[in-house]
């Protein structure tokens, strides 16, 4: 990392540290979510919708029915925007490579920890080609409940913010995903 990213990086986990002490810690939770699918032939939503698991816990999911296969190429483009009289972009406009990926899971890219989030809860789990048709090779994402400490690695200042997931699969734009989420909005 060179001496400019670095300061970056320092000066972001400053403001992180800075939200922590003045709000006293982390509370997250979803507020909406959207799916969109930009080619009706490749997949379909089955689900798209947050559930409520219980007091104060709320879970997103998502099913995403793949119409299209064989899939050879996969891209997630993850981008996060914070609401400033509006969305603007925030901290990381990112695109991974998912086939390599899988293959090869970095730690040192920042994909890696949105992605260890969403293990638990998701099943995308192999690697390209996709070239059969069979349940498991649907995107499901399943009561995936925000966790307060996710934000200790990954700073975020108090506000509400939408992270914009687009998935590219074979070159082209097949879906984009909507999550809204607020970051200890309601404290005092």
């Amino acid at each position: 990392m060179n001496s400019s990213g670095m300061k970056f990086a320092f000066v972001v986990w400053l403001m992180w540290a800075f939200s922590v002490l003045v709000t006293g810690g982390i509370v997250t939770r979803h507020t909406n979510i959207k799916c969109e699918i930009h080619d009706q032939s490749f997949a379909e939503v089955k689900v798209c919708r947050l559930k409520v698991l219980g007091r104060g816990i709320i879970g997103a999911n998502v099913h995403l029915h793949i119409l299209s296969l064989p899939i050879k190429t996969t891209l997630i483009n993850f981008s996060v925007f914070k609401k400033m009289s509006g969305y603007h972009p925030f901290l990381f406009n990112i695109t991974a490579d998912l086939c390599h990926y899988m293959k090869h899971p970095n730690p040192s890219n920042v994909f890696f920890y949105f992605y260890r989030a969403l293990t638990p809860y998701i099943n995308v789990n192999h690697t390209c080609p996709i070239n059969y048709f069979s349940k498991q090779h649907d995107v499901i994402l399943k009561d995936f409940v925000l966790d307060d400490k996710m934000f200790s690695i990954v700073p975020a200042p108090v506000g509400s913010y939408m992270f914009l997931i687009k998935l590219i699969a074979n070159g082209a734009l097949r879906a984009t995903i909507y999550s809204y989420l607020d970051i200890n909005v309601d404290k005092p």
